[in-house]
């Protein structure tokens, strides 16, 4: 925390610029993964990872803690306004889909927050000793409630300043995004591999090569799976059926190898079956932006002939599906992404590794002796080997296409534009505009407003038991296991009743989501299918509507 605290410090001051900042974060960032590697070296790693997590938590509040005893009220207030306007400011567009994530997060802690607030102001009603002194009722403000603190109603009223429906439609959105990642990739995707693992594993090589290459292409279609996952698996299955017919490094190279091939199949079939296929669609074309700066440096990065950089950190450190599809719609040519794509074997390799190195560790002798003792190190070398390409080659995309967008205006104003996704463009924008007066909080009936902040309410619940309750919820399982051995032969048992109910949760906001979505659009045809009278502005057409 001392070392957290020494290089917080050093950003308080006036001339501090936001590179020195966002060079601070990766620094920090590059220390805990180093004293993270070096923890899994030395085989205590077990629970490490919520270990630095409430280790960078702890080192925020303990920071914060010092700043709030050390410098004055009024200093802290300046600083914390010219904060926020600089991100207002910078970030204003993307405002409310960080008050979505805030609200999804810190919901439940704001309701304590004010129940407090209103504990609080009864304690000081009823004129205690310790209380401090009561506002009186003429000077409370308008809008303010006289049963909150000052500053309780400070913070609600700020909260009610916000844009509501559209914060609370981001903050589902989060809490969806969040239970997919967190539940249907990350845990059932492991039960799904392990029980593959165990079907194949007295199956030969070649029968254990195809059956991986069709599951794997079926995953890479899969929208939400990752690659990781996949390679993982086929380095636990092929080296394992392939060891007694290659040899312990033949089996690995063999398996590098089919890794590399499906990798490359399952980005063309991505690229001509899923995005081209779907490029005649004007609205999918407008759906992922075509005509944004961002796109169209891809689209300038990409078109470049045989292997650069800046194309090779956007095809490995891109997400695999959408960068793939990406490029179909875009219609780039096939044979040279894929050969700038051939340099994902440094991100395969590591990744492939560690789920070798687990079926190795796990090999035992007949004198029931650990075969292969190096196995549990050169794993851990290859989880590290493998977070280290991964975030440098997403960083460097980040990078080059922010810096492709900044240095070479002058070539992508000579791309041209997507006429019919503009006119697309053009006309949803009244349409937009017509949803966004609908929707207004003020505008939305109260049954409305009731459904979709318990939709919020059941998501945030669901969200925080599948993220701090994960132990609850869902049985531990690694990719080693096997149902039949730690499931009772039941898969539905890696699911405990906390975990179907945050399920259950999850569904309901979803369906309540659907309600209001299914509201509004409802609403915003209604409007649209008015003529339009120029004596009759839009707030009024919509307000008669209502």
């Amino acid at each position: 925390c001392l070392l957290f605290l020494s290089f917080f410090c050093t950003f308080l001051r006036s001339d501090t610029l936001e590179g020195d900042v966002i060079s601070f974060a990766k620094l920090w960032l590059f220390l805990i993964f180093a004293l993270w590697g070096s923890v899994s070296l030395s085989g205590i790693g077990t629970g490490i990872t919520f270990a630095l997590a409430a280790l960078t938590l702890a080192s925020f509040i303990a920071s914060f803690v010092f700043l709030s005893t050390v410098f004055t009220v009024d200093y802290q207030k300046a600083q914390g306004k010219l904060l926020l306007a600089r991100l207002s400011g910078k970030y204003e567009s993307h405002m409310d889909a960080a008050r979505g994530l805030i609200t999804l997060g810190t919901g439940p802690l704001f309701v304590a927050y004010l129940a407090l607030s209103f504990v609080n102001q009864l304690v000081r009603k009823a004129r205690l000793p310790c209380s401090s002194k009561l506002i009186k009722d003429g000077d409370v403000g308008v809008g303010q409630s006289e049963w909150l603190t000052t500053k309780g109603n400070m913070h609600l009223k700020q909260f009610r300043s916000w844009d509501r429906s559209k914060v609370y439609t981001y903050a589902l959105y989060w809490g969806i995004f969040i239970m997919v990642m967190f539940v249907i990739v990350t845990e059932f995707t492991t039960v799904f591999l392990s029980w593959l693992i165990t079907k194949t594993k007295p199956l030969g090589i070649l029968v254990v090569t195809f059956i991986m290459v069709g599951v794997g292409l079926l995953m890479f279609l899969l929208p939400p799976v990752p690659g990781v996952p996949v390679y993982i698996a086929l380095g636990i299955v092929i080296p394992a059926a392939g060891i007694d017919t290659f040899g312990l490094a033949g089996s690995i190279f063999y398996c590098l190898g089919v890794s590399l091939v499906l990798k490359l199949a399952a980005s063309a079939m991505q690229q001509k079956l899923i995005g081209e296929s779907m490029s005649r669609f004007v609205s999918v074309r407008q759906l992922v932006a075509i005509n944004s700066d961002v796109i169209r440096s891809m689209n300038l990065i990409l078109s470049e002939s045989g292997i650069t950089l800046p194309k090779v950190a956007i095809l490995v450190g891109g997400p695999d599906w959408p960068t793939s599809v990406l490029c179909g719609i875009m219609k780039l040519g096939l044979c040279q992404i894929l050969i700038g794509t051939l340099p994902v074997v440094a991100l395969i390799a590591p990744t492939m590794m560690t789920g070798t190195c687990l079926y190795l560790a796990s090999v035992r002798t007949e004198d029931n002796t650990i075969q292969y003792h190096w196995a549990a190190t050169v794993g851990a070398v290859c989880v590290i080997m493998t977070g280290v390409v991964g975030l440098c080659s997403f960083l460097s995309a980040a990078y080059y296409l922010q810096n492709t967008t900044t240095t070479k205006a002058e070539e992508l104003s000579k791309l041209p534009y997507d006429k019919e996704v503009q006119e697309a463009d053009e006309k949803d924008a009244h349409r937009l505009q017509v949803y966004a007066e609908v929707t207004q909080w003020e505008r939305v009936p109260l049954l409305v407003k009731w459904t979709l902040t318990l939709a919020v309410a059941t998501m945030s619940a669901g969200c925080y038991m599948v993220l701090l309750l994960s132990t609850h919820c869902f049985a531990e399982y690694e990719l080693t296991y096997t149902i039949q051995d730690h499931l009772e032969g039941n898969v539905f048992n890696f699911v405990k009743p906390l975990g179907w109910v945050s399920i259950g949760l999850f569904v309901f906001a979803s369906i309540l989501l659907s309600v209001f979505n299914l509201w509004a659009n409802r609403k915003a045809k209604k409007v649209l299918s008015q003529p339009e009278d120029t004596g009759q502005n839009l707030s009024r057409r919509i307000s008669f509507t209502l």
